[in-house]
């Protein structure tokens, strides 16, 4: 606002302004000072305004700022650790290859220390559990097979035993011989690890495409992602049997 349209304004309509601005007033003065404070303090503001906005705009450059080695900097302050866990019961299910899944839990600490306490608790179980279909339902359960877990547990690799199917994995407590269900995954559907012979179109260019997606030349052959030798380390074992003490955290 400039200093000729301030002028244009009665000496009320200043004070009015002045008030609605927060713009601290001495009491009694003169109108062409209180113009020259209500200049001041419009001056002040845009400077202000232009600080933050300067500095809105490097933050954004900053975070779309490209290296030489063309990779994101994203600076030594904008490191972030993810926690190991959030406090809530829950489960999640990843499918790593048409053989191996990832799943991580969490059990909250409210719920970890009723189960503890409940009478006659042995342990925790995660059940791998085989469907039919994507929809969970008693009815649907093809097989399953447990992994003793202990509450300090919250991840592993689990190898899955059939291919082309759907699973979901839940964790479960065992109180006198009896597993009842803490919390339940979603449910994925595995791929297979073969590539079944086209009969319908003979000249079909499949078998250069098997090749070289590294699969072999022979028709339902394959070398499976989960059977290379390159990276056992990602792979974290699976115990059949663990003793009793093991349930106990």
């Amino acid at each position: 606002m400039t200093e000729e349209r301030l002028y244009s304004f009665s000496y009320e309509q200043l004070l009015e302004i002045s008030d609605r601005g927060s713009i601290p007033v001495t009491p009694g003065v003169d109108k062409s000072t209180l113009i020259s404070m209500l200049l001041e303090a419009f001056e002040e503001d845009r400077d202000e305004r232009e600080e933050l906005n300067n500095l809105a705009i490097q933050m954004e450059a900053r975070k779309f700022s490209i290296s030489q080695d063309e990779e994101i900097d994203l600076g030594q302050d904008d490191d972030l650790e993810l926690p190991l866990r959030y406090n809530e019961t829950s489960a999640t299910l990843l499918l790593r290859d048409p053989s191996w899944v990832f799943c991580f839990w969490d059990i909250e600490d409210k719920k970890a220390d009723e189960i503890r306490k409940t009478p006659g608790f042995q342990g925790l179980l995660l059940r791998v559990v085989e469907l039919n279909s994507r929809d969970y339902s008693s009815d649907n359960i093809l097989d399953y097979f447990d992994i003793p877990i202990k509450f300090s547990d919250y991840r592993r690799y689990v190898n899955l035993p059939s291919e082309d199917t759907w699973y979901c994995i839940e964790i479960r407590a065992i109180v006198e011989e009896q597993d009842y269900l803490v919390t339940r995954s979603n449910v994925i559907e595995t791929t297979r690890e073969y590539v079944t012979a086209p009969h319908e179109n003979l000249n079909s260019h499949s078998d250069e495409l098997i090749r070289l997606s590294g699969f072999t030349s022979e028709f339902g052959e394959a070398h499976g992602v989960s059977g290379y030798q390159e990276i056992p380390q990602r792979i974290i074992p699976i115990h059949d049997l663990l003793d009793e003490e093991q349930f106990n955290d």
